[in-house]
């Protein structure tokens, strides 16, 4: 029987969920409950540090070496395109119902920000509703009065900003706002639709914008952390002097570390973005209740992902845009059908790629996978036949590739500096061994495993 597919995005969602471990403070009980159903990949990766380009990887399963789209290149318009498996879905007589931000689009925080204004609206740039059968778009986001609140920045000079500074921000938005909050309104979309679904074999997309900054969360999801108490990222002051010049670049640009350090920001942004988690993890929750009661509950895959990873202070970054481990590292849960007999593992440690996710739903859905993409299904790994063996690839820009396989990190710049990393030894990656003729084949070998171009 084919299965259908509830299929949670989350934006900016990195590593500290409580399933992986990441972070010793966080609460995100849903996620959990998640995770106690079906397969947690516990080293997952998306293949690219952005947004569009991981979306659209995971759309077409294929890497960006493949697609072409390493940032914002243009990909519906492209000479022969890949297909997404959005379109190979409803080639096989699936119903495809979309909310939120499933492909890119952003929310206006310049014209918010020059304007004062109390609210973004939303550009959905990516997106295409012709291909769904029906999508419920991205709603203006509300934002709280005064800003920035961390006072971090001027806006009263706002064409003097970075404009990587116009949301960067964090604080409480008005409680009387939040039911005008994006994501709550793609809850509810989704939850209309599992309460009331289609006769044929659905796909429904429930793509949320947090925890994307800026990280404006009503009072009660920063009320679950003690402040004070909350745990910083591990961090060394030297950490950035055995990396590549163009590693260094891309951690530096724009200092944000050390905007965040000097106005005594840190423990604030922690907070922030353990709130923003919390508030997904809220949403998810509502999610997975409606699914629980619909008539398609036995009969529906859920599948969980972040976009890309994020950096709060390790290694003097912030943000995503480069390389390492934190913003790369992403959540990937799997959940069979309940109606599906065979018992899927709790969890597989092998690095995996978020490619990885489009054949691996089709398998379990029973539909066939489509030819010429760069991903395998993870379904034989997921049941124990055989471990995964391919290495999970990461992309910044062109020609700069980043690889996880077994405990390794090997990355290569486009202007042939590397980086090598043992996370058996050296999780936060501190150590570059790149230099050190002792792993001198490793390299050698990790190199062979990347991308040409």
């Amino acid at each position: 029987m084919t299965s259908n597919i509830l299929f949670i995005v989350a934006d900016d969602l990195n590593s500290w969920i409580s399933p992986l471990g990441r972070h010793p403070d966080v609460k995100t009980p849903n996620i959990e409950k998640l995770a106690r159903l079906g397969t947690t990949f516990t080293h997952a990766y998306c293949t690219a540090p952005y947004c569009n380009a991981s979306r659209m990887s995971v759309f077409t399963s294929c890497l960006p070496s493949t697609t072409g789209v390493y940032a914002n290149e243009p990909f519906w318009d492209a000479p022969l395109r890949r297909p997404t498996f959005l379109e190979k879905l409803r080639e096989r007589g699936y119903f495809c119902f979309g909310a939120g931000k499933v492909f890119h689009g952003y929310f206006d925080y310049a014209t918010a920000g020059r304007d004062r204004r109390r609210q973004a609206g939303w550009v959905d740039s990516e997106n295409r509703p012709a291909m769904w059968d029906a999508f419920e778009t991205v709603n203006p986001e509300p934002l709280p009065p005064n800003r920035p609140l961390n006072k971090m920045f001027d806006f009263d000079h706002f064409e003097a900003l970075d404009s990587r500074n116009h949301h960067f921000d964090w604080g409480l938005l008005p409680d009387e706002q939040e039911s005008l909050m994006p994501d709550m309104r793609t809850t509810e979309a989704v939850t209309r639709f599992l309460a009331a679904p289609p006769k044929e074999p659905f796909f429904c997309a429930a793509g949320f914008y947090k925890p994307h900054l800026p990280w404006y969360v009503p009072q009660r999801f920063f009320d679950l952390y003690d402040r004070d108490a909350l745990s910083l990222p591990f961090v060394k002051a030297d950490d950035l002097d055995d990396v590549p010049d163009i590693a260094k670049a891309w951690a530096l640009s724009p200092p944000d570390h050390q905007t965040v350090t000097s106005h005594h920001q840190w423990r604030d942004a922690v907070h922030g973005y353990l709130a923003s988690i919390s508030y997904c993890d809220h949403q998810i929750g509502a999610v997975l209740r409606a699914l629980e009661s619909s008539p398609a509950a036995d009969d529906t895959a859920v599948v969980l992902w972040g976009d890309n990873g994020f950096h709060l202070g390790e290694k003097l970054h912030w943000r995503k845009f480069v390389l390492w481990e934190e913003a790369t590292r992403v959540p990937f849960i799997v959940i069979p059908p309940r109606s599906k007999a065979e018992t899927a593992k709790f969890r597989i440690s092998e690095p995996v790629s978020l490619i990885d996710l489009f054949p691996t739903l089709f398998d379990l859905c029973g539909l066939d996978i489509p030819q010429r993409i760069d991903g395998q299904s993870l379904i034989s790994a997921m049941y124990g036949a055989q471990p995964v063996e391919a290495p999970a690839i990461t992309t910044w820009l062109e020609g700069n590739h980043s690889l996880r396989w077994k405990n390794w990190r090997f990355t290569r710049y486009v202007d042939g500096s590397e980086e090598l990393y043992d996370h058996a030894a050296d999780p936060h990656e501190w150590n570059n061994l790149a230099g050190d003729s002792r792993f001198s084949d490793v390299s050698a070998s990790l190199r062979a495993r990347l991308p040409q171009r």
